[in-house]
This record gives C-alpha cells, structure tokens and sequence, in this order.
C-alpha cells in the first residue's frame, strides 16, 4: 500500500532526483526536499505538522484516561476516617466541605429526567468522568490544526485542486479514534483489571463502554464524511479522483470498518436486544468487534499498535475466562473423578396463579477448590439451553467455611423473556447442566465497618442476604454493638417464600442479639391478606404463619403499604440515629431496581457531614 499511497494520496514522487525519505511514526514518509509548486509544498507542511500535533494528543489520551483512573481511585477511598485523621490545622474547612462535595454530589444521580432518558441511573461521578473525556476529544480534536485553504494547479489542466484543513482534522479524529479503541474494550472485559485496580465490579464499566463506542461511532462517521468531501469534491477531475480514491484497498477495509460499526451500534440498542434477544447480541457483539478492530488495521496498518492492543486484550479476556472455567470444573481428582464435571442444578419454580409472578430458584452443590466470598457472583452458562449465552447471577446462600470444597449455591432469577423463560418452561422438579464461571466481584461486608444496612429490593435479595449472614459471623470480632439491618422491598408477602428458611434463621438470630433488624415491607399488598381465612391459593397458610413469625420478633417487622414504596431515606436515616449512640463506620449495601439505588444513594449523601457512611449499589437485582 505505501508506494501507490505515497504517490496518488500524499502528492509526492519518492523517485524524484535528489530526495531522501523522511520516516514519520503512523504516516506515510516524506519525500524531502518538497519538489512540488508553493502551495502543494505549503500543504505537505502543514499535513504533516498536524499529524505529529495528532500523535502526541494520542499519547496524552491515555494519560488522561491513567489520571481519570487515578482520580476514581482517589474519589472512592475517600472515607470519613481519612476526613477524620486529617481534619485538625488551617485546611480543616476546607477538606470537610470538599468530603461534603464528594458525598452529595459525585455519589447521586441526576434528577433530571433528560438526563436520566439519556444516560439511565448512573451517578454523578460516572457523568463527570465522561464529560471531562468529551471534553479533552473535542478540544485536541480542534487545536493543532493549520486552518488555511490552497489552491494548488493540476498539470496539463486547468483545473486546480482545493487543499484545507479538513483532511488533516479528518485524520486527527482517526488517530484518537484508533487510541480510544483499547480502552472501549478495556471496559467491556470481564476478566479485566480495571476492577482490581478501581475496586468497582467491572459492569459498573459498561456505561463508559457504551459511551465510548458511540464515540467512536461519531468520529468514525465526520472522518468518513470529510475524505468523501476532499475526494469526491475538493480534488479535481471529477469523478476520476473519487473512483481511483474508494478503489484502493485501504478504503475498502475503511468501507467494511464503517459499516461493521454502525451494524454494532444498531445491534446494541435496547429495541434490537429486544427483538433478536440477549444471546444474539453477546454473540454477535463479539464477532462483530473482531471483524471491525481486522478492517480498522487494514484500513490503516501504520496505526497497527492501537488495534494489536485491543486484539490482544479481546483474546485475553477470553482465555482467562475460559481457564477460569475449566479450573472450576475440573475436579483433578478431589472427590476421586477426572474430567470436566458440570453441576446438577434443581429448578423450583415460584409464581403465583393469581398475579403471574415468576421467579425460577436453582439449587445444586459444586466442588470448589476455594470457596466465594459474600456479595460476589457467577456467570451461569446452560448449555443444554444455549452455549452462548452467559448471565452473572449472585448465590443467595453463603458458603460453608468449614467445608473442604462442595459448597451449595442458590440462586434466585426473575423470569422474562430469553433464557429465563425457557428454563421456567422445563417445569418444577427439572434438573438441568449448570457451567460456572467466576466468582466476580468484591466482597462485603468491607473490612472495618462497624455496622451494615443491606437494603434489597425483589430478587437482590441474593446479593444483600448473604452479606448479612457474614456479617452476623463476624459479630464477635466487631464488639457486642455491631449492628446489622436487613431491609427487604417485595411486590406481595409470598415472595417471602424465595428465601424462607434463610428469613426464619435471621429472625431466630435477632432473638438471641439485640444488634440485628429485619424490616420487610410489602408494596402491592395490604395488612391482613394473608391471615389464614382468606387463604385462595395453595401456600398463603405459609405466608401467614411466615409474616407472624417475622412480626413477632423484637426488631423484626412486616408492613403493608398497599400500592406505595418505603421513604427509603427514613429507613437509612433511622439507622443511621439508631447507632450514632454507639459510633463507627457504617456501611450501606443494596441490590434492586435502578430506582431504589437511586433513592439510596440520594439518602446517603444527604447525611450529615460527620457520618462516616460509604455506599455500594449492585443494579444488577430487580
């Protein structure tokens, strides 16, 4: 490609007398001295001026994206205790305004609703971190250029060519495109080590991902744009130029890559998810990507280094995974089988005739080398339904430390369309192959809190309740005023049946420690329902008896809002009252849906100042 791309494209004759080549990193060489008229060599100036000015913003890209990395970092170990070391000498008001700052407005949502239609439920922070990387595109995308036209002669015509600044702007847009490209798929990874290093679970990543990629979606359209300007209406004669221009092959490579892009964009939208399904999109996401990052390295091979690195880091993301798999399956001999061994999961559907609610439970033991931690979660493959799909999903049970490695998992999923569906259709009873990959995550509660407020809504029970069972083993080691709150939000009262022995261990616990409270509050249902006489449906004499067995504990309640949701403020302000008496650090934990995280981070960051409160939101629930 160089020869004919020096020659047709860069104006220039490398077999000219008395010329040597000058290297350029990502550019074609150039000839030098200029033997062309004024303006061509003015023009040649000026192209390659901009193209060195694109390579060090390029560079500098990256080192924003390290101190943005370094600044989440600082933002989320920022904590009161540190507040609290630090508070004494002249920069006292100073440092407690700016941890006020940090709570209140970097750890809540936006309230708009425009915003909220754009950018869903994400916090301020992840907003900030966004706008300050538009905000570097957009300025290094307009700084640097040479903003002047040439009118430069064409040979035996009389004709002439139009040379400006759009060429080279639309090579800058392609060269920060290239450079942004490792870090989109740095933040889709699963086995990435963006979570080690920030200490967020690596979906949180997946707003940057997805916003990142419509970046690079919009750069890719102005590049494509501005070359058929210059080519097909800037340089003459027409339609000679353009035909020559989009037959060479580095064009068509750049052809494929746009459409291969805008096919992902299209496929990602919520509406084509819908259609085609989850497993459609996962599985040809994937592909997809593989085939652009091919045609953007044939479409430019002098910027090769770019889409080696997102290669490299696609296929490392997979066979970490796929190792990780294989380890947690293989027996090697521990319960005296070889071989790849998938669990036996038991399916146990739990509805309700009446209002259609469904949620499938899945129970089976696993050998496990090391167990999982609390709060962490699995992605389960069923490969007698599918091989391509994967969902993560948290065990609502805790794993047994005393045992040597089979361990039970339980896992709660609320049915809708794709999988779930299908596996709520193999009937109560069904057994099913389950493919583990994992544990994800961190795990909670965090070293060194004192108390814990675990607020679930639906079906994220699974990731609060087992981090309240830990808690309460480590009571003993935090001190007799550790206190620990368990708060449930659900539609009706026999969605209590999901967990109901788990629910019947924390009231028997609460009876025998005065630091623990259970809070379970029924939205759609009101007081008395379940009250035995009006039993209408197989099990509501069970849900009576667990909704007495939960009212009749101290600390322990079960109320009915008939159609309204719980002041999720009141509940995490009267926590916060209840163990001011006795101080330490609190720690607020919860999983539902994206409104309720809304409303907990909110309630969280109006607390006062000298609260030494840290909040975690898991979206995954419902």
């Amino acid at each position: 490609m160089a020869t004919h791309l020096i020659n047709a494209r860069h104006i220039q004759d490398p077999n000219a007398a008395n010329t040597t080549l000058k290297h350029y990193w990502g550019y074609p060489s150039r000839v030098m001295p200029c033997t062309k008229d004024t303006g061509t060599c003015e023009y040649l100036d000026a192209v390659y001026s901009m193209h060195e000015t694109s390579m060090r913003y390029t560079f500098i890209l990256w080192a924003v994206l390290l101190g943005i990395a370094a600044a989440w970092l600082f933002i989320r170990g920022w904590r009161m205790d540190e507040h609290e070391k630090r508070s004494s000498g002249p920069f006292e008001s100073a440092w407690r305004h700016l941890a006020l700052a940090k709570r209140r407005w970097l750890s809540t949502d936006f309230t708009s609703k425009p915003l909220q239609h754009l950018f869903g439920h994400v916090s301020r922070l992840q907003i900030l971190i966004l706008a300050i990387l538009l905000a570097y595109l957009l300025l290094f995308s307009l700084t640097g250029l040479t903003y002047r036209t040439w009118l430069t002669p064409i040979p035996a015509s009389p004709l002439h060519n139009t040379r400006t600044t759009l060429g080279g702007f639309a090579d800058r847009l392609g060269a920060l495109a290239s450079a942004l490209t490792p870090f989109t798929v740095l933040l889709a990874m699963r086995e990435s080590v963006l979570p080690l290093v920030t200490g967020a679970p690596y979906q949180h990543f997946n707003f940057l991902h997805r916003w990142t990629g419509r970046v690079i979606f919009v750069q890719a359209v102005v590049h494509t744009v501005a070359w058929t300007v210059v080519e097909g209406r800037l340089y003459q004669p027409q339609p000679g130029v353009y035909r020559e221009f989009v037959g060479q092959q580095y064009i068509v490579f750049g052809v494929v890559a746009m459409g291969v892009i805008t096919l992902m964009l299209v496929l990602s939208s919520k509406t084509a998810i819908r259609w085609f399904g989850y497993e459609f999109f996962r599985v040809g996401h994937w592909g997809l990507a593989v085939v652009y990052l091919g045609a953007c390295w044939g479409h430019w091979d002098k910027l090769w280094c770019w889409m080696v690195a997102s290669l490299v880091l696609v296929v490392l993301d997979q066979v970490v995974r796929w190792a990780r798999m294989v380890y947690l399956h293989y027996s090697g001999g521990r319960r005296g089988n070889f071989g790849f061994h998938c669990a036996q999961a038991r399916i146990t559907t739990l509805c309700s005739s009446v209002y259609n609610d469904l949620v499938v439970r899945l129970d089976f033991d696993h050998d496990h080398a090391s167990p999982w931690q609390s709060g962490q979660h699995f992605h389960l493959t069923f490969p007698s339904l599918s091989i391509w799909q994967s969902h993560p999903f948290t065990p609502s049970s805790l794993p047994d430390p005393n045992s040597s490695s089979l361990q039970q998992h339980t896992y709660l999923l609320r049915v809708r369309k794709g999988i779930t569906a299908r596996l709520a259709a193999l009937g109560n009873s069904a057994t099913l192959p389950v493919i583990l990959s994992g544990p994800y995550g961190r795990a909670f509660p965090s070293y060194g809190a004192q108390n814990l407020l675990a607020v679930a809504g639906g079906t994220g029970v699974t990731f609060t309740l087992p981090i309240v069972r830990e808690a309460l083993r480590q009571r003993v080691a935090c001190g007799p005023e550790f206190a620990v709150e368990f708060v449930w939000v659900v539609k009706r009262a026999r969605d209590l049946l999901w967990v109901r022995e788990e629910l019947a261990e924390l009231r028997e616990s609460a009876e025998g420690w005065r630091g623990l409270g259970l809070r379970v509050f029924v939205t759609r249902e009101t007081e008395g329902q379940y009250d035995g006489s009006q039993a209408k449906e197989n099990g509501s004499s069970t849900v009576s008896e667990l909704v007495g067995l939960l009212s009749g504990a101290s600390r322990c309640s079960v109320s009915f809002l008939g159609g309204r949701h719980p002041a999720i403020a009141g509940v995490i302000g009267s926590f916060v009252e209840r163990v001011a008496m006795v101080g330490g650090s609190v720690e607020v934990v919860g999983s539902g849906p994206e409104a309720m995280g809304s409303d907990v981070r909110s309630a969280v960051a109006g607390l006062p100042i000298e609260t030494d409160v840290s909040c975690y939101w898991d979206s995954r629930g419902d």
